[in-house]
């Protein structure tokens, strides 16, 4: 299985989360961004609170240095973004956290896609990876905290069985958490949107919820 874990757009929130949670669990971590300095100084603030094995680099230095990628930027930098990765990701397992938000008004909302969905879009740009979308529903705050219990499912889909087997066992890495196998990539479309449902129920509750899949 997969040792080195590759964040592309790896900065920001979601993406510091994960890394902090993979280097506790005992894997290598790279952490991308548009430069190489703002990556290591990302780097380092995980460093500082998980432990581990971690460092930055540019987004295209971690795709070539890992062996699953995962990307977390904005949706709106994603198709700029991997357009300039198609060799540096090559057949790769690539997952996809991103989600196509729209804020407004007091909610949230989805924004539309013509491929059907950002992890679909992704699969599109780039035809010889193997893209998985998964970790769209995990609240960032609890991630960056390693030692809050992560409770929940992170729900998988992806058309490679072989690529969904392994990012259920990278998911499984995560104390607590469980990784259900949704179907196939077109999937995401729908688990995108839970993402848009879970931030409105937050800030209504003024909570971090999350997913868990009962009667499996």
């Amino acid at each position: 299985m997969a040792q080195t874990i590759g964040f592309i757009g790896g900065t920001g929130p979601e993406g510091k989360g994960l890394a902090a949670r993979f280097a506790r669990a005992g894997l290598e971590v790279v952490l991308g961004s548009r430069s190489a300095e703002r990556g290591q100084e990302a780097a380092d603030d995980v460093l500082s609170v998980s432990g581990g094995t971690i460092r930055g680099a540019t987004n295209e230095d971690a795709a070539r240095q890992s062996d699953i990628i995962v990307l977390t930027v904005p949706y709106s930098a994603l198709a700029d973004t991997l357009g300039g990765l198609v060799d540096a990701i090559g057949d790769k397992i690539v997952i996809s956290a991103v989600v196509p938000l729209q804020f407004g008004k007091g909610r949230v909302t989805m924004l539309p896609v013509e491929d059907g969905s950002a992890s679909e879009e992704a699969q599109r740009i780039l035809p010889n990876a193997k893209v998985v979308g998964a970790y769209h529903n995990l609240a960032a705050g609890h991630l960056i905290d390693v030692d809050h219990p992560m409770e929940g499912d992170v729900l998988i889909c992806g058309d490679n069985e072989d690529a969904v087997r392994q990012v259920i066992w990278l998911s499984e890495q995560i104390r607590d958490l469980r990784g259900v196998n949704c179907g196939p990539l077109s999937s995401s479309h729908y688990i995108e949107g839970v993402t848009a449902l879970l931030i409105n129920i937050n800030r209504k509750y003024k909570t971090e919820s999350g997913v868990h899949i009962v009667g499996i």
